[in-house]
């Protein structure tokens, strides 16, 4: 679709401002800090013990239906780590980002403000998810549980977008 001239915002007349960090921000940050060298330190721990062939995949039924090599479990925190550093990466320059707004002078730091809240959020979900997958994967392949279970992909599913709605609302919202 091409949106004619006239409707489209030119970014680079947006305010390049970085809105400062509130207590929110911090715990989010700090949150999905500690949830990713968690993670790893979880990992750390329990790949010795774990048998050479690990589940690595699993149906829409939550049951294992694929093993790998335990090697393949380091795969998804890696996964995490890069897409943790990536968010951070472009958390710096919100001024780019594409906004349902409109941005000007007087709604650029609220607009961005809630940006960078829901990237902020997008790490600490990421990382539970992963992180969730490759505890199923341990457990599993420790004889403790035998599969993801049925609420994972419900629960994954209202995680990844309760919190893009709640950010369609707050940004449609005046400020």
């Amino acid at each position: 679709m091409i949106i004619p001239r006239k409707y489209q915002e030119n970014k680079q007349d947006r305010p390049k401002i970085r809105p400062e960090m509130g207590p929110v921000d911090w715990v989010l940050e700090i949150f999905a800090l500690l949830l990713l060298l968690g993670y790893f330190g979880y990992l750390i721990y329990y790949y010795p013990k774990l048998p050479a062939a690990i589940p690595s995949h699993f149906n829409g039924s939550g049951e294992v239906d694929g093993y790998s090599d335990r090697g393949t479990l380091w795969a998804l925190p890696g996964i995490a780590l890069f897409t943790y550093l990536l968010l951070t990466v472009v958390a710096r320059v919100p001024h780019t980002f594409n906004f349902t707004q409109k941005i000007t002078p007087q709604n650029a730091l609220y607009q961005y403000t809630l940006a960078l809240r829901l990237i902020r959020s997008i790490k600490v979900l990421t990382t539970c998810i992963f992180l969730s997958i490759s505890f199923a994967m341990v457990s599993v392949a420790s004889k403790q549980a035998t599969g993801l279970g049925l609420w994972f992909i419900p629960v994954f599913l209202v995680l990844t977008f309760l919190p893009i709605i709640a950010y369609l609302i707050l940004a449609s919202r005046k400020n």
